[in-house]
């Protein structure tokens, strides 16, 4: 009789608590679930955005344009809403319920970013009286850019994803402004030889030239002896708002004083790069917070709205190409929030030429600069990723530049593949690639030429 007591006992204890807790995991699994669903999608909607970006500004002979270009990002973050309410299975008429989930949108470009996020907006009611309320809009364009001052100069240098910068401001009372790329001097002065190799091509030619005669500017001019080069000193670097830079303090380094151990062309090893890498994460990150923190104050959802934080391989993403950054939060999922951001890199666009994306042609195939194949080719040509794609006339039909195919070797498969340093590489080929780079450098147009 005891016994049969114990076990009703146990069953009353034991039947309730395994209901309790399968129900539980069984939550737990739809959320999770869900989770993973919603980062699908959120990162589905991006991809349509870059897509829709990559088709605009391709399509868009004005696409360099700043009015035109800011159309086109509107135009991708357009695409970003309705591929996210749709995915989410959202009417058209209640789009606005998902925007509200959607602290920022961020497209980064060739020398500065955009950013879509709420901001405070003056209106009208009925009775015309002036409320304010808060909607998303594009902000205004915000360059990589920071701010010097050193005795008696005060100069400002926009970066951008190359050696491309813009200095512009006073020494003492002379206004300087003047941009270019920015190279190591090891060139001829005709452009016809860069680090050891002849320049054949002639517009790869006036890259050269014209990148020397800036740099050679940025090392020389100077104002009742203060140069440029010994200015520029990060320990006093300011974001765009003046605050300092606290990675920069008691740092002496000299970013623009270039050399062949400060080569502005390596993307990692120099201080020209490290440097440039900071401004541009720095500014990032500090309007971006800014933007988003603004809005968890106002919002009138029950949630914080605050900035994740990007891990290094996001941020190799973000500062290495054309980009759209995408945030999504506070939206319920099971018995959580959901927080998470999507990042997609735009490999066709008309802003940057990435020395990554570039395939020479050889035999019928193009090719990435380290493919086997390639090693024992001759005197082979490159051009850009985008030229080997399909392309639209004005009559809306297709044709191809380049009707090489694929290797499969390297474009197909390319897993296997060493990377190396272009000093590493074939005579042939280090004179192939800085040829194509330089041409296409050369081609590319720019908004901040003349700031």
């Amino acid at each position: 009789m005891k016994l049969q007591n114990m076990a009703v006992i146990f069953a009353i204890i034991i039947i309730p608590m395994t209901l309790i807790l399968s129900a539980y995991i069984g939550i737990q699994i739809d959320t999770a679930s869900l989770q993973r669903e919603y980062d699908t999608k959120l990162l589905d909607a991006t991809h349509d955005a870059v897509v829709a970006f990559q088709l605009n500004s391709m399509q868009n002979n004005y696409s360099t344009n700043a009015d035109s270009l800011r159309r086109d990002v509107k135009a991708s973050i357009n695409a970003f809403f309705t591929s996210l309410a749709t995915n989410l299975r959202v009417p058209g008429e209640n789009a606005n319920y998902i925007t509200q989930y959607i602290p920022a949108v961020v497209v980064t470009l060739y020398d500065g970013y955009y950013i879509y996020s709420p901001m405070e907006m003056e209106y009208k009611d009925n009775n015309d009286v002036v409320k304010t309320r808060y909607e998303h809009i594009l902000k205004p364009y915000i360059h990589y850019s920071v701010r010097y001052q050193t005795g008696n100069c005060d100069i400002v240098v926009n970066y951008s994803l190359d050696n491309y910068i813009t200095v512009y401001g006073y020494m003492n009372n002379e206004y300087v402004s003047k941009a270019g790329y920015l190279i190591v001097s090891d060139v001829a002065n005709d452009g016809s030889q860069y680090k050891g190799v002849t320049i054949t091509d002639n517009t790869a030619k006036e890259y050269y030239k014209s990148a020397k005669e800036f740099t050679d500017w940025v090392k020389n001019h100077s104002f009742s002896g203060t140069k440029i080069v010994d200015v520029v000193v990060p320990k006093n670097a300011k974001d765009s708002n003046g605050n300092p830079y606290p990675q920069f303090v008691n740092n002496n380094t000299k970013v623009l004083n270039v050399s062949k151990d400060n080569d502005p062309e390596e993307p990692v090893e120099s201080d020209f790069s490290a440097h440039k890498r900071e401004i541009m994460k720095q500014s990032i990150q500090s309007n971006l917070n800014n933007a988003i923190y603004s809005y968890s104050k106002h919002t009138t959802l029950n949630t914080e709205f605050r900035m994740p934080v990007l891990t290094e391989q996001d941020w190799d993403k973000v500062l290495s190409n054309v980009n759209i950054i995408s945030f999504m939060q506070g939206l319920p999922v099971g018995v959580k929030e959901y927080n998470n951001y999507a990042i997609v890199t735009s490999t066709e666009n008309k802003q940057y030429v990435d020395p990554n994306l570039l395939y020479f042609i050889h035999d019928g195939y193009y090719h990435k600069l380290e493919c086997p194949i390639l090693q024992a080719a001759g005197n082979v040509v490159g051009y850009r990723s985008i030229d080997y794609d399909k392309q639209k006339k004005e009559d809306d039909s297709y044709y191809y530049k380049h009707k090489e195919l694929a290797c499969y070797t390297c474009i197909v498969n390319s897993a296997n593949l060493e990377k190396k340093k272009i000093q590493d590489y074939p005579y042939s080929l280090r004179q192939a690639y800085y040829n194509t780079l330089a041409r296409e450098r050369w081609n590319l147009n720019k908004l901040n030429v003349t700031l």
